[in-house]
């Protein structure tokens, strides 16, 4: 089995530029995108538009994304581990090859996410993108972690 590493920003931190986003208030458990943990309610975000992807293809593009309007602390990386904000969330996960292009894709319950996402990235797929189903804004990527033979392999 493949394992996995939770990458929070791949293409580097959001641009917070007033001109291009907007303050607000977690009236829930809103998901911050930097530190990937779940924002309380009344914290500040800010909601900025974000590209994940870290080269061209005709699947990129912008999306909105909520990060702690202070400042926080940025996800570390753990082999295998999943962020708290997967829990009790539906995922749009996509499975992409190395030059971006879509291989596949399904909508799952995030408590699967773990179990799937190994089973996606198979020797083809070079990253898997999620987002939060419901309003399709990106959570993290996902990359694999191979062991040499599986490297060799690919």
């Amino acid at each position: 089995m493949t394992a996995f590493t939770i990458h929070a920003l791949p293409a580097g931190d959001v641009d917070t530029d007033p001109r291009r986003s907007r303050r607000v208030l977690a009236d829930g458990p809103s998901p911050c995108r930097r530190c990937l943990r779940n924002a309380e309610i009344g914290d500040g975000l800010m909601l900025a538009p974000y590209n994940p992807f870290t080269l061209e293809s005709p699947y990129t593009g912008e999306g909105p994304v909520f990060v702690h309007a202070d400042g926080c602390a940025a996800h570390e990386p753990v082999a295998g581990a999943l962020s708290e904000q997967v829990f009790d969330r539906m995922l749009s996960v996509r499975a992409y090859d190395a030059e971006a292009m879509m291989l596949a894709a399904e909508v799952l319950p995030g408590e699967e996410l773990a179990e799937r996402a190994a089973a996606l990235l198979v020797s083809e797929t070079a990253f898997l993108h999620v987002h939060f189903a419901g309003a399709g804004c990106f959570a993290f990527r996902v990359d694999p972690v191979r062991t040499p033979s599986e490297e060799a392999a690919a």
